[in-house]
């Protein structure tokens, strides 16, 4: 038929360049000149933007909301919640799941939120996750809790607010600090450097180092088994106080010593008015911890060896 254009389903015909898809084409694409102009004007903007997240994080989180993993820094995410509130971050699409396991302590199960959070035009995908076999609600008496001692609200709710920290810590760029940066940052602030960096080990110092830990480790663990071996063993009360109890029964020497290095390395936390659990062996405890323990524990057992 004369005077139709053919349909050909397979074949189209090459778009014709003009001016008007010129300059679609470049607002696309992004113009160099453009592009370059906006990085510049944000890399004049660094230094007061550093400046003003610095001053925002050193007056709203706690030295003990940092917590020191080598040689980094990172927020925890209650923290990371009152450093938000200072900046237009959304969360959206978010959902949970329950998902129930079985291994080799049992059955348990974890709660998953995940979901988008933005802050301006940048938008991330973030998770968080939080099981029976988290030690902080699921670990208590050296030993992992029966599933109908936890209240699975509490767990759902400690996964949703790790959903958010990550999602915070993400946006603002507060994983892995280096340690280093981070004693500038307080400093500049005004704020006691060593102080803030020792958290993770304890309050006042970065900690020894590893081969300083290593000596006071093995002398803190020989110290802990003579103690057990001698019929005694360390405990702590709610509030913090440890002291010497008679062992009646030691079947297992090991497990003793194990149990009075978890009571002797548990603190009271005055913030969270609670005991917060230690760690049962001397190979885990390091820096200013390690210190105070095997002080603590060397002057208990001259004590009571005096009489």
């Amino acid at each position: 038929m004369t005077g139709q254009k053919p349909i050909d389903s397979e074949f189209e015909p090459e778009p014709v360049e003009s001016p008007s898809t010129e300059i679609v084409k470049i607002m696309q694409e992004g113009d160099p000149d453009t592009m370059l102009a906006i990085l510049e004007k944000k890399a004049t903007l660094v230094p007061r933007m550093n400046q003003a997240i610095n001053t925002i994080l050193v007056g709203c989180t706690y030295p003990e909301d940092w917590v020191k993993h080598g040689e980094t820094m990172c927020l925890k995410s209650a923290a990371a919640e009152r450093v938000a509130r200072h900046f237009d971050i959304r969360f959206m699409n978010a959902k949970h799941k329950k998902e129930e396991f079985t291994d080799s302590e049992g059955n348990g199960y974890r709660y998953v939120f995940e979901g988008e959070a933005s802050l301006g035009n940048r938008i991330i995908y973030c998770q968080g996750v939080y099981g029976t076999r988290d030690k902080f609600l699921g670990f208590k008496g050296q030993e992992w809790r029966a599933l109908e001692d936890i209240n699975e609200n509490n767990i759902r709710n400690a996964a949703y607010h790790i959903f958010i920290g990550n999602g915070v810590k993400a946006l603002l760029g507060l994983r892995g600090i280096p340690a280093r940066r981070f004693d500038e940052m307080m400093g500049k602030m005004g704020e006691d450097a060593k102080k803030s960096t020792a958290v993770g080990y304890g309050k006042g110092t970065k900690g020894n180092t590893a081969k300083e830990d290593a000596v006071m480790q093995k002398e803190l663990g020989e110290l802990l088994l003579e103690i057990v071996n001698a019929g005694w063993c360390i405990e702590v009360d709610d509030k913090g106080k440890y002291s010497l109890e008679e062992l009646l029964d030691i079947a297992d020497p090991i497990s003793a010593a194990k149990s009075s290095c978890a009571a002797l390395t548990s603190f009271y936390s005055k913030k969270e008015s609670k005991i917060v659990e230690g760690l049962d062996s001397a190979k885990s405890v390091k820096g200013k911890r390690l210190e105070i323990a095997l002080s603590n524990a060397k002057r208990m057992w001259s004590e009571f060896q005096k009489g």
